[in-house]
């Protein structure tokens, strides 16, 4: 290049910055595609190291999930006792006839009605008659109130009996129990915002 003359050198160095800036300009939009390419690699990288820290946070706290699973399975046991997903009418049978027979009285008609569906749970409603003494009657109310399921006693009828003995008043009552309805409740969950 020094043997050239000057004019000739400054033209072959226009000529090869023309070529070079053409090439660069046919370049360009590959090198444009590749930057917004590795730009989105790199959001996309940044968003997994964070679900893998959010992960491995959650991952922490696995043991405290799993004992808090088990606190409201122990939870829903007891609350299922206390409003059982089925009518269990033998059961509950059993149990008043024990009650019954505890608090010296005779169970003379025990009744199950109709399940009435009301929001997330069923109305089971039994209608029954004993007799017995008033105070005898008093205390199988007082242990169907302790009763681990909820029972609750409405329409109580009394009446004195014409006969003697041991046995001095009849009384007619509704025991009314509840029932929870899981698809029910399920629908009020899927309800809610």
């Amino acid at each position: 290049m020094q043997r050239l003359p000057f004019y000739a050198q400054v033209l072959t160095m226009v000529v090869l910055a023309a070529l070079l800036v053409g090439v660069a300009y046919w370049l360009w939009p590959g090198i444009q595609g590749m930057g917004a390419q590795i730009a989105r690699y790199r959001s996309e990288y940044t968003e997994k190291e964070r679900q893998i820290r959010e992960g491995q946070a959650i991952e922490q706290k696995l043991p405290e999930f799993e004992r808090e699973i088990g606190n409201l399975q122990r939870k829903l046991g007891d609350i299922q006792q206390i409003l059982p997903t089925g009518p269990e009418t033998g059961d509950l049978l059993r149990w008043i006839k024990n009650m019954t027979d505890q608090s010296n009285l005779d169970l003379k008609s025990f009744a199950p009605g109709e399940l009435k569906p009301v929001d997330f749970y069923k109305v089971f409603p039994i209608d029954m008659d004993v007799t017995g003494r008033y105070h005898d009657l008093g205390v199988f109310l007082d242990r169907v109130s302790k009763y681990s399921r909820i029972i609750n006693v409405d329409n109580l009828r009394l009446a004195a009996l014409r006969k003697g003995g041991d046995r001095s008043i009849s009384a007619s009552f509704t025991a009314t129990t509840f029932v929870y309805e899981e698809r029910a409740g399920e629908r009020a969950e899927e309800g809610k915002p």
